[in-house]
């Protein structure tokens, strides 16, 4: 059961602070429309796929944890399961069906077509459904940027993936409230975007970090800025890019 008191508020004031030095008020808040604008892309784009391989390769390119693995994900899952479960989603279908049925479609990588169905979820009604990718939380390494601002993390793994989902759901809504309170939030108070925004955030700092204690001083010179890593994570640093031009 998870703990009432799961806010770190400590850490999430430092992540905060870390991030606010790096990455402007203005760019996280163009994250934050680029990620509703790409939603509408979305939910227009799935109401009129089908089962033709080009139509859902469009599709597929928009979200971040599949987009460099849709040859093979067209190559091998069954399209037609796939499309039911993106359509269960965009419809408003519960979570644990969409889960099991995009996870279900024959594709080898069950953790990425896992990621899979929660961005489409999330894309379907971000109020709803919290965004859950392996860099929010990754319940087989038990890391990502969510288990960094709770005070247990083991509160937030469940025994499957739809019991995950639920805490993951709860913890975010509670968050969500909780750091917004606390203004460590950029954007409109309750925007799903916003806390979408600082997790990426948290965990691009979280990341820089590790790699700079690991590797050579060439290679962290070509580590991207914070606030370009966030748009690619998050999955809008294209559309960012296009709108700069």
């Amino acid at each position: 059961m998870i703990q009432v008191q799961l806010a770190d508020i400590e850490a999430a004031r430092e992540f905060s602070t870390m991030i606010s030095m790096q990455v402007s008020m203005e760019s996280q808040l163009a994250l934050e429309r680029r990620l509703a604008v790409r939603r509408e892309y979305v939910l227009d784009l799935a109401d009129r796929v089908d089962l033709a391989p080009a139509a859902l390769n469009e599709l597929l390119g928009l979200f971040f944890a599949v987009r460099r693995h849709r040859r093979e994900i067209l190559a091998e899952a069954d399209r037609e399961i796939l499309v039911a479960g993106i359509r269960m989603a965009c419809s408003g279908e519960g979570a644990h069906q969409v889960y099991e049925t995009i996870t279900e479609c024959g594709f080898h990588d069950h953790g990425l077509l896992r990621d899979l169905a929660s961005e489409v979820l999330h894309c379907a009604d971000p109020q709803l459904h919290p965004l859950w990718r392996r860099w929010v939380l990754d319940p087989v390494q038990e890391t990502g940027a969510l288990a960094l601002i709770v005070e247990d993390p083991t509160d937030l793994y469940g025994s499957n993936d739809g019991a995950t989902y639920d805490r993951v759901r709860f913890a975010t809504e509670f968050l969500l409230q909780t750091l917004g309170a606390a203004s460590l939030l950029v954007g409109p108070e309750g925007s799903p975007y916003a806390f979408d925004v600082f997790l990426a955030g948290i965990y691009g700092v979280y990341s820089s970090t590790m790699i700079k204690m690991r590797m050579t001083k060439e290679f962290n010179s070509l580590l991207p800025d914070l606030g370009e890593f966030m748009g690619r994570i998050l999955g809008v640093k294209g559309e960012l890019d296009a709108d700069r031009g």
